[in-house]
Protein backbone atom coordinates (compact mmCIF):
# COMPACT_ATOMS: atom_id res chain seq x y z
CA UNK A 1 0.00 0.00 0.00
CA UNK A 2 2.82 2.41 0.81
CA UNK A 3 4.35 1.72 -2.61
CA UNK A 4 1.08 2.90 -4.21
CA UNK A 5 1.22 6.19 -2.32
CA UNK A 6 4.84 6.63 -3.38
CA UNK A 7 3.94 6.05 -7.03
CA UNK A 8 1.02 8.48 -6.81
CA UNK A 9 3.26 11.08 -5.19
CA UNK A 10 5.91 10.65 -7.89
CA UNK A 11 3.29 10.82 -10.65
CA UNK A 12 1.87 14.05 -9.16
CA UNK A 13 5.37 15.53 -9.05
CA UNK A 14 5.93 14.57 -12.68
CA UNK A 15 2.62 16.15 -13.65
CA UNK A 16 3.65 19.39 -11.93
CA UNK A 17 7.00 19.29 -13.74
CA UNK A 18 5.20 18.72 -17.04
CA UNK A 19 2.95 21.70 -16.41
CA UNK A 20 6.01 23.90 -15.82
CA UNK A 21 7.80 22.53 -18.88
CA UNK A 22 4.70 22.99 -21.01
CA UNK A 23 4.40 26.60 -19.83
CA UNK A 24 8.05 27.15 -20.78
CA UNK A 25 7.43 25.67 -24.23
CA UNK A 26 4.44 27.97 -24.77
CA UNK A 27 6.38 31.01 -23.50
CA UNK A 28 9.15 30.25 -26.00
CA UNK A 29 6.89 29.69 -29.01
CA UNK A 30 8.68 32.49 -30.94
CA UNK A 31 12.19 32.12 -29.49
CA UNK A 32 14.71 31.38 -32.27
CA UNK A 33 16.31 27.91 -32.08
CA UNK A 34 14.28 26.91 -28.99
CA UNK A 35 13.48 23.20 -28.96
CA UNK A 36 10.30 22.04 -27.26
CA UNK A 37 10.93 19.78 -24.28
CA UNK A 38 9.00 16.94 -22.73
CA UNK A 39 9.28 14.72 -19.66
CA UNK A 40 9.50 10.95 -20.06
CA UNK A 41 8.08 9.05 -17.09
CA UNK A 42 5.50 6.42 -18.02
CA UNK A 43 7.86 4.25 -20.08
CA UNK A 44 10.45 4.42 -17.29
CA UNK A 45 7.79 3.37 -14.78
CA UNK A 46 6.65 0.53 -17.04
CA UNK A 47 10.23 -0.72 -17.36
CA UNK A 48 10.78 -0.54 -13.59
CA UNK A 49 7.54 -2.40 -12.87
CA UNK A 50 8.40 -5.01 -15.49
CA UNK A 51 11.82 -5.55 -13.90
CA UNK A 52 10.24 -5.76 -10.46
CA UNK A 53 8.00 -8.64 -11.55
CA UNK A 54 11.02 -10.56 -12.89
CA UNK A 55 13.24 -10.20 -9.82
CA UNK A 56 13.15 -12.50 -6.82
CA UNK A 57 14.45 -11.48 -3.40
CA UNK A 58 16.17 -14.43 -1.77
CA UNK A 59 17.65 -12.47 1.13
CA UNK A 60 16.43 -9.60 3.30
CA UNK A 61 19.64 -7.76 2.40
CA UNK A 62 18.78 -7.62 -1.31
CA UNK A 63 17.82 -4.25 -2.73
CA UNK A 64 14.21 -3.73 -3.75
CA UNK A 65 13.51 -3.01 -7.42
CA UNK A 66 11.44 -0.13 -8.73
CA UNK A 67 12.61 2.56 -6.35
CA UNK A 68 13.83 5.97 -7.33
CA UNK A 69 12.39 6.39 -10.82
CA UNK A 70 13.78 9.67 -12.12
CA UNK A 71 11.79 11.45 -14.85
CA UNK A 72 13.92 12.44 -17.84
CA UNK A 73 13.66 15.74 -19.68
CA UNK A 74 14.22 15.39 -23.41
CA UNK A 75 13.88 17.61 -26.46
CA UNK A 76 10.87 16.89 -28.62
CA UNK A 77 11.90 15.84 -32.10
CA UNK A 78 8.62 14.80 -33.72
CA UNK A 79 7.41 18.32 -34.59
CA UNK A 80 8.18 20.49 -37.59
CA UNK A 81 11.05 22.95 -37.29
CA UNK A 82 10.19 26.52 -38.35
CA UNK A 83 12.42 28.90 -40.30
CA UNK A 84 13.87 30.31 -37.08
CA UNK A 85 14.93 26.84 -35.85
CA UNK A 86 12.10 26.65 -33.30
CA UNK A 87 9.99 23.47 -33.17
CA UNK A 88 7.28 24.52 -30.67
CA UNK A 89 3.82 23.69 -32.05
CA UNK A 90 1.26 25.69 -30.07
CA UNK A 91 -1.55 23.23 -30.90
CA UNK A 92 0.52 20.33 -29.57
CA UNK A 93 1.41 22.29 -26.43
CA UNK A 94 -2.23 23.20 -25.74
CA UNK A 95 -3.22 19.55 -26.21
CA UNK A 96 -0.43 18.45 -23.85
CA UNK A 97 -1.55 21.03 -21.30
CA UNK A 98 -5.14 19.74 -21.38
CA UNK A 99 -3.99 16.10 -21.25
CA UNK A 100 -1.72 16.81 -18.28
CA UNK A 101 -4.58 18.57 -16.47
CA UNK A 102 -6.77 15.49 -16.86
CA UNK A 103 -3.89 13.25 -15.74
CA UNK A 104 -3.37 15.38 -12.61
CA UNK A 105 -7.11 15.32 -11.83
CA UNK A 106 -7.22 11.53 -12.17
CA UNK A 107 -4.24 11.15 -9.84
CA UNK A 108 -5.72 13.45 -7.20
CA UNK A 109 -9.03 11.55 -7.42
CA UNK A 110 -7.22 8.26 -6.83
CA UNK A 111 -5.33 9.70 -3.89
CA UNK A 112 -8.50 11.19 -2.42
CA UNK A 113 -10.29 7.84 -2.75
CA UNK A 114 -7.47 6.02 -0.97
CA UNK A 115 -7.48 8.53 1.89
CA UNK A 116 -11.28 8.30 2.19
CA UNK A 117 -11.06 4.51 2.31
CA UNK A 118 -8.36 4.68 4.99
CA UNK A 119 -10.39 7.20 6.99
CA UNK A 120 -13.46 4.95 6.78
CA UNK A 121 -11.50 1.92 8.00
CA UNK A 122 -10.02 3.88 10.90
CA UNK A 123 -13.35 5.41 11.96
CA UNK A 124 -15.55 2.32 11.64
Amino acid sequence: MENTYGLLKEALNVSAQRAQLNANNIANVNTPNYKAKRIEFESLLDNALDQQTHLTTTSARHMQAGGGITPQETSRSNTTVKENGNNVDLDVEMLNQAQNGLYYSALTSQLKGRYQMMSYVINH
